[in-house]
């Protein structure tokens, strides 16, 4: 089925990147919460939150389904039944920008100021939250584009090391990339209007923003060129 997941696994992969920058921090222990309405513990000598607070669907693109060539997948990866008449059909993913709010509390204000600097200077020096295999689905089995199956360990997809790449398939395997932007996204006023709605004191903050997708799987369809009209046919002649 299609990794409807990656929404999850993006919010905690962003919240694992703040956690590395924070642990290069000299500070007793910052606390990392998702939800706008989390307190933060007694422990924490600052709390950051990255919280997912809209999401943008732009699957208005009517992209096609596109033909996966045997060359891609190879001879072990999934083939058409009929290769002559069928073929398998990706279907086109669904994009959409998921937008994060990011701020900090603290009672020291110089500590929230730096957290800030060292977050947003961490997330430019590494923009990349993905790099993986690009998938392709059928019947339920993942293949990346050199036919060898891939598993999910919750946040990307892991092939066997072992397995060789199919014969006949591509030799370079196709990656792709999800990135982080930092964007002017949420006017004050309406951040205002956020934070006030979790009884969260108004501070300084930051909206990141993610383009990602829900990959779908192959679907098994007749050629466009495999219905032909002969002129000698006798269910042509006209009456």
């Amino acid at each position: 089925m299609a990794d409807f997941r990656v929404i999850q696994h993006i919010n905690q992969v962003m919240c694992d990147r703040i956690q590395e920058i924070c642990d290069g921090l000299e500070l007793n222990w910052v606390g990392i919460h998702k939800d706008l309405d989390a307190g933060p513990k007694d422990d924490e000598e600052a709390t950051v939150f990255c919280s997912l607070y809209r999401i943008d669907d732009i699957d208005d693109m009517n992209l096609p389904g596109w033909p996966v060539k045997q060359s891609v997948m190879g001879r072990r990866g999934p083939q058409a039944p009929d290769p002559v008449r069928q073929d398998l059909l990706q279907l086109p993913p669904r994009f959409f920008y998921l937008y994060f709010i990011l701020f900090v509390e603290s009672a020291d204000t110089d500590v929230s100021n730096a957290l800030m600097g060292a977050v947003m200077n961490g997330f430019h020096q590494e923009t990349t939250l993905f790099y993986r295999p690009v998938p392709f689905e059928v019947n339920g089995r993942v293949f990346d584009s050199t036919g060898r199956h891939l598993t999910s360990d919750g946040y990307r997809y892991v092939r066997d090391p072992n397995e060789e790449p199919s014969p006949g398939a591509n030799d370079k395997l196709v990656m792709e990339r999800i990135s982080v932007a930092l964007v002017d996204d949420l006017a004050f006023g309406d951040a205002c209007l956020l934070l006030k709605g979790f009884d969260r004191k108004v501070r300084p903050y930051l909206t990141y923003r993610v383009f990602s997708k829900i990959d779908q799987p192959l679907e098994l369809r007749r050629r466009a060129d495999a219905i032909r009209l002969s002129l000698f046919d006798t269910d042509t002649h006209a009456e």
